[in-house]
C-alpha cells in the first residue's frame, strides 16, 4: 500500500468501515511508515478531540488510538478464526457428500 492510499483510508478505518485485506495492508503501512502513522494520529486527534472538547469530557487520545489499533488487530485475528472454521466446516461436508455419494454408488453396483 502507497501512502496515498493509506491517506485516503484513514477516515474509513476511523469509522471502522475499513475491512479485507484492505484493513492487513493498512496496518502493515502503518505499522512500517512513521509518516502515514503520525498523520492517522493527527486525524484522530482531530476526529475525536473535536468530539470531545465540545461536550467537555476528559480524555487521553493518544492511549485511545492505542486501545483502538489494538481493538481493531483483535477483530481482524478473530475473524480469520472465524473464517478457518468455517472453511473447514465446509470441507467436512464436501467430505461427507461424496462419500455419502460413494456408497449410494456401491450400494447401485451390487
Amino acid at each position: 500500500m502507497r501512502c496515498k492510499e493509506f491517506i485516503r483510508l484513514i477516515p474509513d478505518w476511523l469509522d471502522d468501515a475499513l475491512v479485507g485485506k484492505q484493513a492487513y495492508k493498512f496496518l502493515y503501512h502503518m505499522d512500517h511508515c512513521s509518516e502515514c502513522r503520525e498523520e492517522l494520529h493527527i486525524q484522530f486527534l482531530v476526529k475525536e478531540g473535536t468530539a470531545r472538547l465540545e461536550s467537555g469530557a476528559g480524555f487521553n487520545l493518544d492511549k485511545e488510538l492505542a486501545a483502538k489499533v489494538e481493538d481493531y488487530r483483535r477483530f481482524l485475528r478473530r475473524r480469520d478464526i472465524l473464517n478457518r472454521i468455517v472453511y473447514v466446516m465446509e470441507a467436512i461436508s464436501v467430505a461427507a457428500i461424496i462419500f455419502i455419494l460413494v456408497l449410494v454408488f456401491m450400494k447401485m453396483r451390487f
